[in-house]
């Protein structure tokens, strides 16, 4: 019996897509693909019937597939409710996005150096992961990560989403451009610009909202163009003369002094740092790092950076 092999005919089963599956299973198709098939070897029967249009479960799939749901969830349940009383005898576990590990981590180094000395030891040791925002969810769900720090996210059923701080949209741009001399930018002011972004497959509810607002400033996405990482985009802009839209928080980690920072007027909503973890009562220890995180995000002074 091989359990990985029927999580994954689970969401094979709930998904009736396999690419759909191996997203939500942070996995490849093929592997999805080939641990349906190897599950189905040894029951002897098929459990899924694909076409180039559809995948829909055969009626000994969907016995099969009632008949596993409840105690698979029960073992993950187990699993769970385990972690959640070993809190206080190992490392917290906490994910973080690529960009918000080099803003926030360094900080809470400082505030909780992680069990260097007695002291530190009784407030428990915690360790980092990178790991995008849909990735951190279902780490989160499944127990395997304590707390994870990203962007705004919408609301998950099991997933408790603590604001650690809300910043503005701002554009990025040079400081001889003629839109550094404002106090602020509106998303119209750049229909002619060209407009760098970094990639937000990350975290798709930003992306949306992101597109929506340049959507409706009528700004054409023939003029929009991503750069590779979030600590490029500077880099870019000094170089070509562009604009950038990021969240505010890159104006921390920028180092180049040829740039500057301007808020957005008319973006349709602030960008939030969340912690996020598992809905319900948190044991101290991890209550006491969220409140740690939210010290150190709330400290950020954006408005001096803007300025």
């Amino acid at each position: 019996m091989n359990l990985r092999q029927m999580e994954c005919f689970l969401a094979v089963a709930d998904e009736l897509h396999f690419r759909r599956a191996a997203d939500r299973l942070r996995l490849a198709p093929p592997s999805v693909s080939e641990a349906v098939a190897g599950l189905e070897r040894s029951l002897g029967g098929r459990l899924v019937e694909r076409t180039s249009r559809r995948v829909r479960l055969t009626p000994f799939g969907a016995e099969f597939a009632a008949a596993i749901r409840q105690p698979i969830e029960a073992l993950h349940q187990a699993h769970r409710s385990a972690r959640l009383r070993s809190v206080g005898h190992r490392d917290l576990v906490v994910a973080h996005t690529p960009e918000l590990g080099q803003l926030i981590l360094p900080r809470l180094v400082e505030v909780w150096p992680g069990g260097a000395a007695d002291d530190d030891e009784a407030r428990g040791r915690w360790r980092p992961v990178p790991m995008h925002t849909p990735e951190q969810l279902a780490a989160v769900a499944d127990g395997e990560v304590d707390v994870g720090l990203c962007w705004s996210v919408p609301e998950q059923p099991g997933i408790s989403s603590a604001v650690l701080g809300e910043f503005p949209l701002v554009a990025v741009v040079r400081a001889s451009d003629p839109l550094a001399s404002r106090r602020e930018v509106a998303l119209t002011d750049l229909r002619t610009r060209q407009i760098l972004i970094t990639p937000r497959a990350d975290n798709p509810y930003l992306e949306s909202r992101l597109q929506a607002d340049i959507t409706r400033a009528g700004v054409p996405h023939t003029h929009i163009e991503e750069v590779g990482r979030y600590d490029e985009l500077a880099v870019h802009v000094a170089t070509r003369g562009h604009v950038g839209i990021h969240p505010g928080p890159i104006a921390f980690t920028n180092s180049l002094p040829t740039v500057v920072f301007r808020p957005i007027a008319d973006a349709s909503d602030s960008v939030r740092i969340c912690a996020i973890t598992r809905a319900g009562a948190l044991p101290p220890s991890l209550a006491d790092l969220v409140a740690s995180l939210r010290s150190i995000v709330g400290s950020l002074d954006i408005d001096d950076k803007l300025t």
